[in-house]
């Protein structure tokens, strides 16, 4: 198996799995506050590490490289980043359904079209004024004034999305001194050091069936994480942005599955606007 194609899987399993492990977080959001759940995840992640650290042929440098990594401030934003993003995904997809949460953070790319016309200046060809058309009619459909999710809260999957753009980046900026696991612990570490201090005041006491779930979670969202470093680091970001939008599909059938929930009409067809923009934007221009 090639590279490439093994990218392309590994961010196919990535989309399932994160869409997944949010429709997990949406019924955990019923109990526990969202920064809870976030926090919650990143310590077992933390309490998995450390419980394998003997089996390590060096602990001690596996430790120190968690704590001093090389391209510190790289890899420390990275996490800064993923877990903003995690969080942020974590209230949308409480306040949103599903499908209509996976289709609204595919506006990220999109945007960041408009905003670099708009804000920077930057040339824009017609192709990408055609995605964004394409994105804004789906926005809109998905969102329409009047209807139920023309609310503040469609702006927190919105959010998510950019901010684990920036991730991927990062990631893919790192790749040379940082590999999967590496990157799925800084992310750990940072979730707890940073939401720590919320915890007095958001925490919960999670019964039986809420700690099930939890770790579920944390284990459906950490192989995504790996999943997604390992597709980045084999192939190009852009190359495999055009594979993430099969989380919408992944979505409608969760939507249906966990929630015995059919989007409407209008949702649909948003998801389907957004998806041919998002596509539009992302995939290759032939060479020649």
């Amino acid at each position: 198996m090639t590279q490439p194609v093994l990218a392309v899987l590994l961010t196919l399993a990535a989309g399932l799995l994160y869409t997944l492990g949010y429709a997990i977080a949406k019924i955990l959001s019923a109990t526990l506050d969202p920064v809870q759940i976030t926090f919650l995840r990143s310590a077992i992640v933390l309490a998995g590490a450390a419980a394998w650290l003997p089996r390590l042929a060096d602990p001690a440098g596996a430790v120190r490289r968690l704590l001093v990594p090389p391209q510190a401030r790289d890899q420390r934003l990275a996490a800064a980043m993923l877990i903003l993003s995690t969080t942020l995904a974590v209230i949308g997809y409480a306040l949103v359904p599903v499908t209509e949460a996976s289709a609204l953070g595919f506006t990220a790319p999109i945007i960041l079209v408009l905003l670099g016309a708009l804000v920077l200046k930057e040339k824009v060809t017609p192709r990408r004024w055609v995605a964004v058309a394409l994105g804004f009619a789906g926005m809109v459909a998905v969102v329409r004034p009047g209807g139920e999710l023309f609310t503040w809260a469609a702006i927190m999957p919105v959010s998510a999305a950019l901010t684990y753009a920036f991730y991927q980046v990062m990631t893919r900026r790192i790749r040379g001194v940082a590999d999967e696991w590496d990157v799925t612990l800084q992310g750990a570490l940072a979730g707890v050091v940073l939401l720590a201090p919320a915890m007095p005041f958001l925490w919960r006491a999670p019964d039986g069936t809420a700690m099930l779930l939890i770790l579920v979670y944390a284990g459906v969202q950490t192989a995504a994480l790996l999943c997604l470093a390992g597709g980045v680091r084999r192939a190009e970001v852009s190359g495999l942005a055009p594979w993430h939008y099969s989380r919408i599909v992944f979505a409608l059938g969760l939507d249906a599955l966990l929630f015995a929930r059919i989007p409407g009409v209008w949702a649909l067809a948003g998801c389907g606007l957004i998806a041919a923009g998002g596509l539009v934007l992302a995939w290759p221009r032939r060479k020649g």
